[in-house]
């Protein structure tokens, strides 16, 4: 009898996620056409970061959604990753507003990806990076060359893509220099080029305000509490001077006066005059 195999670990990656009328598309790895090398049936897995799974995705979204682009990625094949950047724009053609977060980092054609947002949003420790093509090759002297014109090619395509996303923050010439001698950016440096619309400082200006309120509201409490300690010390005070002031009473001195009421009024204005000056 063949024992049946059990499946002691499974792990089902979930990129497309959907909060309300905001759907989540994560490129969470390098862009390529094919997934890992599957050496138990000798083929290629599908690769999670390809232009056919991202259409996939993108088929999947109806009218109505609004879509997060959340990249961390160094970057892959030039031509998947152009192929996602105009899959997103057809997208956003059809209404969807697409918004990008740069989670960690958009290098090479991740950040080529990114420009196809509507809106780019960068944090605090997040970087991109520019760049012109380059390739492995072999081949004679006639493929190189004509490798070369292709990269040159893909690279113009690029820079174009660029600066349709920056407008007039940069120029032609300026964005060539950048790109052939490779560029890391900052978000501050993203914004100023036009390639970011947000910096997410995370910063804790609404926390603090909040911070500060309840601050405020804990030292107005203090202040009362005080006031009344004070007070409640005053009263005992007060107590111990009218138990020593009895205690100091003669017999001989007791007697019923006229008016008991005012004689006990006058005998505790007398005993918290005399705790106030012990303070």
């Amino acid at each position: 009898m063949k024992q049946e195999r059990q499946i002691k670990f499974r792990f089902d990656m979930t990129p497309l996620e959907s909060a309300g009328n905001v759907v989540k598309l994560y490129i969470y790895d390098d862009v390529t056409s094919y997934g890992e090398f599957d050496w138990a049936t000798w083929t290629y897995k599908e690769s999670e970061t390809s232009a056919k799974y991202m259409r996939g995705q993108l088929d999947q979204i109806g009218q109505g959604s609004d879509i997060e682009l959340h990249i961390n990625s160094a970057g892959g094949e030039v031509a998947e990753g152009v192929a996602i950047y105009n899959l997103l724009k057809q997208k956003a053609q059809d209404g969807h507003k697409i918004i990008g977060f740069i989670d960690g980092m958009a290098y090479s054609v991740a950040m080529v990806i990114a420009m196809a947002c509507d809106e780019i949003h960068m944090g605090l420790g997040t970087s991109m990076l520019l760049h012109y093509p380059w390739m492995r090759a072999s081949g004679n002297a006639d493929e190189l060359r004509a490798y070369a014109d292709q990269l040159d090619a893909l690279g113009e395509s690029s820079l174009q893509l660029f600066l349709h996303r920056a407008g007039d923050k940069i120029t032609y010439e300026d964005l060539d220099k950048m790109m052939r001698k490779e560029t890391m950016l900052d978000p501050e440096s993203c914004l100023k080029y036009g390639f970011a619309d947000v910096v997410d400082s995370y910063d804790a200006t609404g926390a603090s305000e909040s911070l500060e309120t309840a601050l405020q509201e804990q030292r107005q409490e203090n202040d009362q509490l005080r006031e009344e300690i004070a007070h409640s010390e005053l009263i005992r005070a007060a107590m111990e001077s009218l138990a020593v002031m009895f205690k100091e009473m003669r017999p001989t001195q007791a007697h019923t006066p006229e008016d008991p009421e005012k004689n006990m009024r006058d005998t505790m204005v007398a005993a918290l005059r005399n705790a106030a000056e012990r303070r």
